[in-house]
């Protein structure tokens, strides 16, 4: 556990030297998203006759988690191609889970506190939605899947032009499909079948749920557990041979 901490505790002064850049930079998409359509639009659309502000955002959050978690990977290839302390973390004696838990939870605090805010900002334009323990298990759910995720994704990247490629490929699709603006079931079957497939749309369907007193689906909660082990002995594998 000292070596997952060393890297968490180098991960969180990184956040704190950062903390008011990515503050505004957590804050001002999902404020221009509730202003431009949950706002404008809490009283003229309806989503299965429910506010669609209470709709959206859930999946605001569930879509602030995600690419905040994932940005882990951004950080990660600046350490590689940059600081070179990839390098140093290569001949320290720290285990490969060790690196990858470490990096995987301070993932999930930038996660966590990016999806904070959206929540604060719902709750300030007066959205209709519930704070409850559900919410924040969906929640770190979320940012446990997308945070090992990254770690393959910086792993396989060569350049930083390969994270955006990356990011462009797997990321924003999800962020506009997977029932974070509208439900998926107004796709064509052929797309809806793809769309339930991607990580995002059930950690969608399990935020929402817990934010709007709804029974949470065990079906979904069980795919992104699935999802995420898998993607974090991935990152570990993937650790090992840059290793190597």
């Amino acid at each position: 556990m000292q070596q997952v901490m060393a890297v968490v505790l180098r991960e969180l002064i990184i956040l704190k030297r950062k903390f008011w850049r990515l503050f505004f930079s957590f804050t001002i998409s999902p404020l221009l998203y509730v202003i431009a359509f949950g706002w404008a639009g809490r009283e003229r659309f309806a989503v299965d006759g429910a506010d669609y502000s209470a709709f959206m955002l859930p999946g605001l959050i569930a879509m602030s988690a995600m690419i905040n978690s994932f940005a882990l990977a951004v950080e990660i290839n600046t350490a590689r191609f940059y600081w070179k302390t990839f390098d140093e973390v290569r001949t320290a004696p720290v285990a490969d889970w060790a690196y990858v838990a470490g990096e995987v939870l301070s993932g999930m605090v930038r996660g966590l506190l990016a999806a904070c805010i959206v929540l604060a900002i719902g709750l300030a334009f007066r959205v209709p939605i519930a704070v409850t323990p559900a919410l924040l298990g969906g929640i770190l759910l979320t940012t446990f899947v997308f945070a090992s995720l990254a770690i393959s994704a910086a792993m396989l990247a060569k350049s930083h032009a390969d994270q955006g490629m990356l990011t462009s490929f797997i990321i924003t699709p999800m962020a506009f499909l997977c029932g974070t603006f509208f439900p998926v079931d107004v796709y064509p079957g052929w797309l809806q079948a793809l769309i339930h497939a991607l990580p995002l749309t059930p950690a969608s369907h399990v935020i929402r749920a817990a934010a709007l007193h709804a029974p949470v689906p065990p079906g979904a909660a069980l795919y992104l557990c699935i999802f995420g082990t898998l993607s974090l002995l991935a990152a570990i594998a993937v650790v090992r041979t840059a290793r190597d």
